[in-house]
């Protein structure tokens, strides 16, 4: 008898708690953000969404939340161009970023399924006018589309910088070859195909290369014609540079200092990897085309057997695009996204029908972003994320004085100071520190849940760091 009651207690709070008003739910939404992490000893507040991109110095967002396989509600908060005085609505064009990449995965399954590619079969098959380079690494592991789409193919190029305007933009072939004007490095092995996970914009910019090649057209024409026009993605194109008819919608890219971007943002011919310029609506109609496919509702795009093995986890927990956590009926699907001024994150259930998209135009943005997800899984009782409970693990003079340095990774690198008797990373990369909290004498997690794991040699001599998962930076002083 105590057991029915509790549960019927427990569904009409439920019920009670979805059956509210949505401008409700709303202004829950938009008032109760907090820190992405507390640690032992800190005083926790709540904030407003202007309250927090006032702190973070976020000029523009924009959010699209789904319930039940539909865009229940989207808005926009704050400046697309604080000089112009142009606000955030919600048909405002982002920079996806490496939201990119599952989208354009999303094609490439496409054509998989109508036989112009294959997941498994050497990629140099299918590439005309420059090959993967054969090299000690590839003499019993191949380079494949399925390795590329998982992070798994072994290639260099970890993410791109893109090119202001007025400068020269690099062709895909300069991109892939490592050639002025480009400003990143050749693409190509150097570890074994299928040995580790390591995250590579390089991989999908050759998945872009074999797209164009095998399918005949121009990229942003395959992305319009096989995912944005059969989606209703009408906001939304891989366009690089992006076109004048676009500018009176396009957010300007802010950097850390409030500063726009010197041409207002960059342009990256790397579009599979950072080219998709979007609002969180449209990103939201990929999301619910995703979560359809999978239950055969909707197959505009792929099959709900090749949705089913997008949504597979490979090594590293990584599907054929989406980063995936969870399992069964939670299965969550995601992935983040930062280019040069803008910063977003997509996050959703698989089979539950819910998800949520943010978008920001400021190199500050990922800690807003985060709270932002903190307060709407709160506000909707999901399981996408929550504030961090950590303890702060203690560490010696001695271990904290063999941390302190630079870690170099190709052309970025990841500082390591003290102030104040505690840790702080300074990327060179972004403008801002972050305090390191240890949780051992090799795990970190910064003020924006990031972890950092520092790698030793010996008990005592530190000689590199592992961010972003799995990508190495080693020590250099």
């Amino acid at each position: 008898m105590r057991t029915t009651f509790l549960l019927l207690t427990c569904l009409i709070l439920w019920s009670s708690a979805n059956s509210q008003p949505l401008s409700e739910k709303i202004r829950k939404v938009e008032t109760n953000l907090s820190p992405i992490l507390v640690v032992a000893g800190d005083s926790v507040k709540q904030f407003s969404i202007q309250d927090r991109m006032a702190h973070y110095k976020v000029p523009g967002l924009s959010v699209a939340v789904i319930r039940d396989g539909k865009i229940e509600w989207a808005k926009g908060y704050g400046f697309a161009d604080r000089e112009a005085n142009r606000l955030v609505d919600a048909n405002t064009l982002f920079q996806a970023a490496s939201i990119s990449k599952p989208v354009a995965a999303f094609a490439a399954l496409h054509w998989v399924e109508a036989g112009k590619l294959s997941l498994d079969a050497n990629i140099n098959t299918y590439l005309k006018d420059w090959q993967v380079p054969d090299n000690k690494f590839t003499t019993t592991e191949k380079v494949t589309l399925r390795r590329l789409m998982t992070h798994t193919a072994g290639l260099t190029v970890h993410g791109f910088g893109g090119y202001a305007k007025g400068r020269p933009v690099p062709t895909l072939i300069q991109v892939l070859k490592g050639e002025g004007p480009a400003n990143s490095r050749a693409i190509l092995p150097d570890t074994i195909p299928g040995k580790i996970n390591r995250y590579s914009g390089g991989g999908y910019t050759v998945m872009q290369k074999a797209m164009v090649d095998q399918v005949g057209k121009s990229f942003p024409e395959i992305m319009q014609e096989t995912v944005l026009s059969k989606l209703g993605m009408t906001h939304s194109t891989y366009e690089q540079p992006l076109p004048s008819r676009f500018d009176a919608l396009a957010a300007t890219a802010y950097k850390a200092n409030e500063q726009p971007v010197k041409g207002l943002w960059h342009t990256y011919p790397e579009m599979a990897a950072a080219g998709l310029w979007t609002t969180p609506s449209d990103l939201a109609r990929y999301v619910i085309e995703v979560q359809q496919s999978l239950q055969g509702k909707s197959n505009k795009v792929i099959s709900r057997k090749m949705a089913e093995q997008m949504l597979t986890k490979h090594l590293g927990s990584t599907g054929l695009g989406p980063a995936l956590r969870s399992s069964g009926d939670s299965l969550i699907f995601s992935h983040n996204g930062a280019n040069e001024g803008f910063r977003c994150l997509m996050v959703a259930h698989a089979y539950k029908g819910d998800g949520v998209i943010i978008m920001t135009n400021s190199d500050n943005g990922t800690e807003m972003a985060q709270e932002l997800l903190n307060s709407i899984s709160a506000a909707y009782g999901w399981d996408f994320s929550k504030t961090l409970q950590l303890q702060r693990s203690p560490l010696s003079s001695a271990q904290t004085e063999s941390l302190l340095g630079s870690y170099k990774r190709d052309n970025y690198v990841f500082e390591v100071i003290q102030r104040d008797g505690k840790l702080y990373a300074k990327p060179r990369w972004e403008s801002e520190s972050r305090e390191l909290i240890p949780q051992s004498k090799t795990l970190f997690i910064m003020r924006d849940g990031q972890r950092a794991e520092f790698v030793y040699e010996g008990e005592s001599k530190v000689t590199g760091v592992k961010l972003f998962g799995s990508v190495v930076f080693t020590k250099v002083n």
